[in-house]
């Protein structure tokens, strides 16, 4: 087995979009930002980390052709769609859209409407964005718990494909998204696939034959030699295996 090819980019070198009480760091080219070498990987478009100050969001925009998944780190979100559905997204919950042939939805920072008992407080999410199987398909949405405690012992199957054990499905056969959460000094090996990527969503880790990454830090991998992770502080990390 030949070694993977190891891509590494810094949390400092990505693209960064702002708003009035938005920040948007982009991972790949997104709206005005484009570089021809970071369009993408694979069937992953898009991973956004997005940090939204309370009683902000996006308004009603249009989606389409795209598996968008929702992860969130802190805070909550609130989510409604064209087609009725809704939804408050926090931590531990795997959030699904898909687009299909078209579907306008809004996410905003304010379930403390909803809820006086949560606290008016910034929500950090990562929201990535696939190429489904079918163009044109039916708009669909998915959210459901994850075991948090699972984290800690193990990748997580959150999204995918394929596996019947995923919390939500995906129209993007052969991808799946796997979170784990490292202590310091707990090794992991990487799950595998013609492509992956990995993002390091909060703390920090060693990544075999690379070093330390930092939270924001991501790599994307093609080959599937496995690689071993260990963690440093103790880290969230999302990983995409992905069909080529």
């Amino acid at each position: 087995m030949s070694d993977p090819v190891l891509q590494l980019r810094r949390a400092g070198d990505r693209f960064v979009s702002r708003g009035e009480g938005i920040e948007s760091r982009h991972t790949f080219s997104f709206g005005e930002h484009y570089d021809p070498d970071r369009i993408g990987q694979g069937r992953l478009m898009v991973a956004n980390e997005e940090t939204l100050l309370a009683g902000r969001g996006f308004d009603d925009h249009p989606h389409a052709d795209a598996e968008i998944l929702t992860w969130v780190l802190t805070g909550s979100l609130v989510h409604t769609d064209s087609r009725g559905h809704t939804g408050v997204v926090v931590p531990g919950l795997a959030q699904r859209m898909s687009a299909g042939a078209g579907i306008v939805h809004a996410e905003r920072n304010d379930a403390y409407h909803l809820d006086p008992t949560r606290p008016a407080e910034p929500v950090r999410f990562v929201q990535m964005w696939l190429r489904p199987d079918v163009s044109g398909g039916e708009p669909s949405y998915a959210q459901r718990a994850v075991d948090l405690s699972g984290l800690a012992t193990d990748w997580v199957p959150v999204a995918s494909g394929d596996r019947i054990d995923a919390a939500v499905d995906l129209g993007a056969a052969g991808c799946t998204l796997w979170v784990s959460v490292l202590a310091p000094g707990v090794r992991r090996v990487l799950p595998t696939g013609p492509l992956a990527h990995l993002q390091v969503a909060r703390g920090e880790v060693d990544l075999e034959t690379v070093g330390r990454l930092q939270a924001g830090d991501s790599v994307a991998v093609t080959g599937e030699a496995p690689l071993g992770l260990t963690g440093g502080v103790e880290a969230e990390v999302l990983l995409w295996t992905l069909a080529t």
